[in-house]
């Protein structure tokens, strides 16, 4: 009868998966795991690295599974950056300004990266001033429209009656 191998890990198919077990669980490192290994053959020899992923992947509690787990998804959420800004700047001023108001003391986007978003903003505000003006000149200077003067509009009729006669 032959038997059907489930998993690659080297430790588990090894036949001295219950001394290594019993090793790593009394503490022993992997490096010395690994060592005392190679004192046993070469066929018995087993890398460190892949100790490190037999020890991660199928001695762990079903709770530390569970956190790591956990913890990966909230690392996924938090990379997720969820807003209904469109304007990458806007984003990033905004979340560096929300990450220095808190006190855990992290920030995703840095500080001269939110400064860098910030100029980026005002640069922007400077060019559309500035063609707003070029165009209100361009109309002026066509007759195409007349200049917006800004201020208060009254009707004096002692004016308008001296005017009219």
């Amino acid at each position: 009868m032959t038997t059907v191998v489930l998993t690659q890990c080297a430790a588990c198919n090894s036949p001295l998966r219950e001394q290594i077990n019993s090793r790593m669980a009394s503490g022993g490192s992997d490096k010395g795991l690994s060592a005392w290994l190679k004192e046993m053959g070469p066929e018995f020899y087993i890398s460190r690295m892949a100790l490190g992923r037999h020890r991660h992947a199928h001695l762990r509690t079903e709770v530390e599974q569970a956190r790591a787990e956990a913890a990966t998804v909230l690392r996924k959420q938090q990379r997720t950056l969820k807003t209904p800004l469109t304007d990458l700047a806007l984003l990033v001023r905004d979340a560096v300004a929300d990450d220095l108001s808190k006190t855990d003391g992290t920030l995703k986007p840095t500080v001269a990266e939110g400064l860098r978003a910030q100029e980026i903003l005002d640069r922007r505000a400077e060019r559309s001033a500035d063609r707003d003006l070029m165009l209100q000149i361009a109309q002026v200077m066509s007759g195409a429209a007349f200049p917006v003067i800004e201020g208060e509009y009254r009707e004096e009729p002692e004016l308008i009656a001296a005017t009219s006669s």
